[in-house]
């Protein structure tokens, strides 16, 4: 009965739709049907997605470790030392003799006290920074490095650390001499003005003293502890424009000397062009028998003195490899007139300290050093016309090396005499060497400079300025053990120039090798 009835009310229902419309509501029931159907488990997989991230977050949270920062240092390493040689065995007092009383020549050059902090010293020793055998060449700020020939690097080798310890053991230099030294440099490096010179007056002639003594140590711009100080003072020499207009030719003569060694321990271009041009004015300043006089005069006065500072330029600018034309023929004529003046004789004694046409020659004790080592350093320390002056220096002048002497030019004539004596050698250099190293170890100030012994020479000078001169000289005369070995060979060759370039065969400058 209940089948009769649903087959009736299903006609009865169908009896109010069509067929289409009957499709349609059943598909939208089964629509309705699925979505009810989907829902509960996408909302429920929803749910879970979200309640995993959470955990997720809140665990790595709490096992998340803290990363440190990265701190960089850089440490100092401590440098291999090298042993330095025992000290020389202290000589017994010898008798003091009376010292001609004359006066040095660098006149009325004065610098500003400076009130820097002081350099501990307490542990200082030889071993100093200093350039390597092996070093590169540097050029002070941007200045590119000149392709010019130049003395290789390799010629000032035994003035690194390992070759200042090897030479002065085996020329008998002693510790407490190159404490002193070291001593001298760190002063020098504390008074150096601003601009990187030194003094008021006359800047370039004590600028060149100073930076020939740091250079004699081996000191470059690339040096630990003196480099900037080097820096300084080159920059400063190469732009100098006043050496001509002070100091009577002396500065000038000092600066060149020091602008060529600078250039041959560097190769840099800003100093080759410094170099040349103070050494074009040399050349041209020469007088025609081979001297010079005052202010590069050409008249009839030849000044010793004055020459010996010129000399030493052109043999410093001829071992840096200068190229400037008539180099070769003024040293040729600085040699024979030389030896032409050591045959003067002036109160028993040769290379007088100058010549005036119809005034004849003028005495000075300390000039025999200054025409002996010009020699020298030219090659020529074996020539008969200085053997009785090496021997008047190794005896008589030996007895008058003590600072209690009368006021003088005891460390003018010292700073010759000792490199004198060094290139002669033997018995004669190991008497000097007892004595004056001797004399300057114990005359030297806690602070590190030299007083100038007796009263001060220049027109208007401070004690800086005398500390300033005493203090190059003295540490220039500590570094004879390496800064220029004796030399025993020949003499420039004399081959004639061509294309503005010299020949050079040999001249007897053997530096360091």
């Amino acid at each position: 009965m209940s089948d009769n009835y649903d087959e009736e009310y299903t006609e009865e229902f169908n009896d109010g739709f069509s067929e289409e419309d009957i499709l349609l509501i059943q598909k939208q029931f089964r629509k309705k049907r699925l979505i009810e159907t989907l829902i509960g488990p996408v909302v429920s997989t929803l749910f879970h997605i979200s309640l995993i991230v959470l955990l997720a977050v809140l665990i790595t949270d709490k096992y998340k470790e803290e990363i440190p920062e990265i701190e960089v240092k850089l440490e100092d390493v401590e440098e291999l030392k090298i042993e330095e040689p025992p000290p020389v065995e202290e000589p017994q007092p010898e008798e003091v003799e009376e010292q001609e009383n004359t006066n040095p020549l660098l006149t009325n050059i004065a610098i500003e006290n400076s009130e820097t902090e002081e350099n501990s010293l307490e542990d200082v020793n030889d071993e100093a920074p200093s350039t390597e055998d092996d070093a590169a060449v540097e050029a002070v700020s941007d200045i590119v490095v000149s392709p010019s020939a130049f003395a290789s690097p390799s010629v000032f080798g035994g003035r690194s650390s390992a070759g200042r310890a090897s030479s002065v053991a085996k020329f008998g230099g002693s510790r407490a001499g190159q404490e002193r030294l070291l001593r001298a440099l760190y002063w020098l490096k504390k008074v150096q003005n601003a601009n990187g010179s030194w003094g008021v007056k006359h800047q370039a002639a004590y600028t060149g003293l100073a930076l020939l003594t740091f250079l004699a140590h081996g000191e470059t711009t690339s040096s630990k502890e003196f480099g900037a100080t080097v820096k300084k003072a080159m920059e400063w020499l190469a732009n100098d424009k006043q050496d001509l207009k002070s100091g009577k030719g002396y500065t000038h003569a000092i600066k060149a000397y020091a602008l060529a060694e600078a250039y041959a321990m560097t190769g840099v271009s800003i100093l080759e062009e410094a170099m040349n041009s103070s050494i074009r004015v040399i050349i041209n300043g020469q007088q025609t028998a081979g001297c010079y006089n005052y202010n590069y005069k050409k008249d009839n006065r030849a000044d010793l003195s004055f020459a010996g500072w010129n000399y030493q330029a052109l043999k410093a600018a001829y071992g840096a490899g200068c190229e400037e034309r008539g180099l070769t023929e003024a040293i040729q004529k600085g040699v024979k007139w030389l030896r032409e003046t050591a045959a003067y004789r002036d109160d028993g004694s040769s290379f007088p300290y100058s010549i005036t046409a119809g005034k004849g020659p003028r005495g000075k004790h300390t000039m025999r050093a200054v025409g002996c080592l010009c020699l020298q350093l030219f090659g020529e320390g074996n020539t008969p016309e200085i053997a009785d002056e090496l021997l008047t220096i190794s005896k008589r002048d030996l007895k008058k090396l003590s600072w209690q002497n009368p006021p003088g030019e005891s460390l003018y004539g010292w700073y010759y005499a000792t490199q004198v004596m060094f290139q002669k050698g033997g018995k004669s250099w190991k008497s000097w060497n007892r004595a004056f190293q001797k004399v300057l170890t114990n005359s030297q100030s806690p602070e590190g400079f030299w007083e100038y012994p007796g009263k001060w020479h220049g027109e208007s000078s401070d004690l800086t300025t005398d500390r300033v001169y005493a203090t190059t000289l003295c540490a220039l005369m500590l570094t004879v053990y390496y800064r220029y070995l004796p030399s025993t060979k020949g003499v420039i060759s004399k081959n004639v120039e061509k294309k503005g370039k010299p020949e050079f065969e040999y001249i007897g400058i053997d530096l360091l090798e």
